[in-house]
This record gives structure tokens, sequence and C-alpha cells, in this order.
């Protein structure tokens, strides 16, 4: 309940006062050039780091500055998998900050990116979400703070 409260006031616009924080949100993408293509080419992310923990398996490493302690997106790649990935039910989606969410919907939606909801004002929160779908169908919700 506080962690939900500490994020709705953080969401809202209001000072957040954690020691810890959000690092990554990781999951599995088939194919890493439609992947990139969408999240450095389309959201403005930037490659951090390649690691390859095994053969086989990539871990890319994204985020919106070269930083390493800002959050970013751990997108992770098996070369043999060919079948797409189900997306889990405990999944919500990733919440990106920004700055000008019409501008930005109207570039992904000039793009092709499949828009799930235009920007909706939530005047109770002081913010304006949209959301949109990533190439391997996962949510991605936009926020402008107010």
């Amino acid at each position: 309940m506080v962690a939900g409260l500490a994020a709705a006031c953080c969401l809202a616009g209001l000072q957040c006062a954690q020691a810890d924080a959000l690092a990554y949100t990781s999951y599995y993408v088939l194919d890493q050039k439609r992947a990139l293509d969408f999240y450095v080419g389309q959201l403005g992310m930037v490659e951090r780091q390649r690691i390859t923990p095994s053969a086989g398996v990539t871990e890319i490493v994204l985020g919106f500055d070269k930083n390493p302690g800002t959050p970013g997106i751990l997108l992770m790649h098996k070369a043999d998998r060919t079948a797409p990935y189900q997306i889990g039910d405990g999944f919500s989606r990733t919440i990106i900050t920004v700055a000008d969410i019409k501008a930005t919907m109207q570039r992904l939606t000039q793009a092709g990116v499949p828009v799930v909801r235009q920007p909706t004002e939530v005047a109770s929160l002081k913010l304006t979400y949209a959301m949109v779908r990533d190439p391997d169908g996962y949510l991605i919700e936009f926020i402008q703070t107010n």
C-alpha cells in the first residue's frame, strides 16, 4: 500500500525521497533488430551495454542516456528461439515519462506503432498518459506531468 502511494505521488510530480529506485525492466524479445528499431529508433533510447551471460543468450541494456545509474530496459534475446513469447498475465507495462506526450504519440503514430490509448488527462493526479505496444506486444505507457 505504501509503495503504491509513493509511486502515485511520484507520478503526480510530488517529491519522492526513497533510498531504493527502479533499475531496469527486463523481458525477452524475439527479434533484436526489430526491438532495437523500436526502443532506440522510435523511443530514442541508447544502447548502454551488451552482455552474453551464456552461449546464445544476449542481454541488451538500454536507457535514455549512457548513465548506468539511471533506470532502463534490459532486452533478453535467445538466439535459438523461433516462436514468439507469450506475455504473462502478471506483466502490466513499462512506464516512461516524457516532456511532450502529444508530440511523442504523433511521432509514434506516424511510424505505425500500435496505439492502445491516445493521450488521456487525469486531472486528480495532474498528469496525462498514453499507451502503445512495442513490436513484441509489450505495453508501454507514457506519462507527462502537468
